[in-house]
């Protein structure tokens, strides 16, 4: 059989080795020289990335950075398997330095990527550990789009490839192939930094000028120049002795100092609010003009775990390296670390018991199975309600159907026979008729038989219409009432 032209290009492809290749690269900046920064952030203000570091001096940014960080250190963590020696060394060496691999890893957020070192020494008890791991200057380090991570020494002008595996462990957020140095967060924040340092420089120059209250003399026999000595000394003594027909005001701010106060806070409540946002995702006030709700708490506690969702997934990458090269280093088996709440076993009496009250009549709330089973809001879906039916169905459609039980009609017979039955013309009981099926049953089975008995040679659709516009009547009517002639 002759193999096609599509199978002959595939393997033509593969000799050349043009799909375990990249192709589309600038081998200049691959093999030679350190790769620009194209961050426009970065271009623009004409700062390197590792000193966005003195963004984290801003009080607001401080204090928002490290919500997310306390976060992520508040975040429990476990070992699985954990019911062996290997998981028990392993857990023992993660609750001493996890503060310092998450701090170091959860950095590549702010600056875009972070590099840890690891040095390891031989524990008395006979495994491998670390004796210490840390953040390295960042500014030392060059990622790779390709993956790799160059070391640079101080003063050398060589650069030299590192060990990725067992020696330092890179942390990169949002990394692409022509920004391998990843997204910095803080780069974002970086003119709202520029505008609330220098709004308040702008302020404390306004307050200098225009917030102590000027004194104005008028002068007849002194002299301009004893005047103006003379109000300088009372700006330091608060006393001024002045010729009996000169004349001293003070001019107040009050005014100016008032717009210029209110703009300037409106200003500021801005710029917080702005990096509120990009650092926490929302404020908890925001769109409401400062009357926060219950509703708007919930909205900010969800946006807080999705922020720190999104830090696990960068960091756990990194711990998990940690702990894989612990596990080749020391030859035991593969082990997972786990960040987060370890999901609430099952009980299963309970479960059995919740089960048979249910199906006993008991509608237990979604309030009870969020707190017993340990559920998220969004785990239990709402019950639909059902529209009303307008035709009852009390009784089973298919049980009047003799004529289809004696021919032995299949299901798709049946279906025909239906639509068939109901081309005919329908002709609707009278009063007369209805007042005396009402009657004459007790109940709905009744009044289906004895029904049946006044239009024998009704076919199912025709029955079904009377049937529902007897029950209808009847219910309406009620059977006590018909009974007595009312």
């Amino acid at each position: 059989m002759a193999k096609s032209k599509k199978d002959k290009a595939s393997k033509k492809a593969l000799s050349y080795g043009n799909l375990y290749t990249q192709e589309a690269v600038t081998q200049f900046l691959v093999n030679f020289g350190k790769q620009p920064d194209t961050d426009e952030v970065l271009r623009k203000a004409g700062i390197s990335r590792h000193r966005l570091r003195v963004l984290l001096d801003d009080d607001e940014i401080a204090q928002a950075t490290e919500t997310r960080v306390d976060a992520l250190l508040a975040t429990p963590f476990r070992i699985e398997p954990s019911d062996t020696k290997e998981a028990e060394m392993l857990n023992l060496v993660l609750k001493e330095w996890f503060h310092e691999i998450a701090t170091g890893a959860i950095s590549a957020l702010f600056f875009g990527y972070s590099v840890q070192e690891a040095v390891y020494e031989l524990k008395p008890e006979g495994y491998i550990g670390i004796q210490w791991i840390g953040e390295k200057p960042m500014q030392w380090f060059e990622p790779k789009n390709d993956g790799r991570l160059i070391y640079r020494q101080d003063g050398i002008n060589t650069e030299r490839e590192v060990d990725q595996i067992f020696k330092f462990f890179l942390t990169r957020r949002k990394a692409t192939f022509e920004q391998p140095y990843g997204k910095a967060l803080l780069a974002t924040l970086y003119w709202l930094f520029f505008f609330k340092q220098n709004g308040f420089k702008f302020w404390a120059k306004f307050l200098e000028r225009f917030g102590t209250p000027i004194l104005l003399g008028k002068c007849k026999d002194t002299e301009t120049e004893d005047m103006s000595k003379a109000l300088l000394a009372a700006h330091a003594q608060s006393v001024l002795s002045i010729d009996a027909e000169d004349d001293v005001q003070v001019l107040g701010t009050s005014g100016a100092s008032g717009t210029a106060g209110s703009a300037f806070e409106s200003f500021n409540n801005q710029l917080v609010r702005q990096i509120q946002k990009v650092v926490l995702g929302q404020t908890l006030t925001s769109g409401t003009d400062g009357k926060g709700s219950y509703s708007l708490g919930q909205v900010h506690e969800n946006v807080r775990m999705d922020k720190l969702k999104s830090d696990i997934r960068l960091v756990a990458p990194t711990i998990q390296a940690v702990v894989n090269a612990l596990c080749a280093l020391n030859g035991w088996g593969e082990y997972k670390v786990m960040l987060g709440e370890k999901p609430k076993p099952l009980n299963k009496e309970q479960a059995e018991r919740d089960a048979h009250l249910k199906n006993a009549g008991a509608n237990l709330t979604p309030q009870y199975f969020q707190r017993e089973y340990g559920l998220q809001d969004g785990d239990i879906a709402e019950v639909q309600q059902l529209p009303a039916n307008t035709q009852f169905s009390a009784l089973p459609k298919r049980a009047f159907s003799f004529k289809a039980q004696t021919n032995k009609l299949s299901a798709a017979q049946l279906e025909v026979e239906e639509l068939t039955d109901g081309q005919g013309d329908l002709q609707l009981l009278t009063n007369e008729q209805i007042k005396q099926l009402a009657a004459e049953s007790e109940t709905p089975e009744a009044l289906a038989f004895n029904l049946m008995q006044l239009i024998p040679g009704a076919t199912q659709s025709q029955f079904t219409a009377h049937l529902d516009q007897a029950l209808y009547a009847a219910d309406v009517l009620g059977y006590a009432m018909a009974k007595d002639g009312q």
